[in-house]
């Protein structure tokens, strides 16, 4: 029997949805500069510019990180974490008897905790890119289904 957990952000933006917002906001706002560039402020048109130039930049680094995802799978003797993203996959495998769930408190008031399996040393992030309420339930997921340190409990789910 085995577990399997799919991660992913919430990316509710498609591309093509991305790209009308975008060129929307550019002429929109290019309306609003040339008037003022037509009064005289012709100042005001670089500044456009740097603005759409940054609000595409910030557009393309969302899209981007609708790409990243996790599998989380977890069998009678080892859990594996799948990680994908643009730079490829990377995989993870501990022995899930001595693999331990760790919820990590926020170094700072404000903060965002860390969710990690750790064993034998070595530590690996789960779910980044959760909410705060999310991680906590992963995190209590995770443990039932694979147990503490030398406890390895049963799959089944009833």
């Amino acid at each position: 029997m085995e577990q399997r957990i799919e991660l992913a952000p919430n990316c509710s933006l498609k591309p093509a949805g991305a790209m009308l917002f975008f060129v929307s906001i550019c002429l929109f706002s290019l309306g609003f500069a040339l008037v003022f560039v037509f009064q005289g402020f012709w100042p005001v048109l670089p500044f456009w510019a740097l603005e759409m130039l940054v609000l595409g930049l910030s557009l393309k680094a969302s899209m981007r990180r609708g790409t990243y995802t996790q599998t989380v799978l977890i069998t009678d003797s080892q859990i594996s974490l799948v990680t994908r993203s643009r730079r490829g996959e990377a995989k993870q495998e501990f022995a899930r008897h001595w693999a331990k769930v760790r919820l990590r408190s926020p170094p700072r008031r404000h903060g965002t905790s860390r969710l990690t399996i750790e064993s034998r040393g070595r530590a690996y992030e789960v779910g980044s890119f959760l909410t705060e309420e999310d991680r906590y339930h992963l995190a209590e997921r995770l443990r039932y289904l694979v147990g503490g340190m030398n406890e390895s409990p049963p799959l089944e789910i009833d």
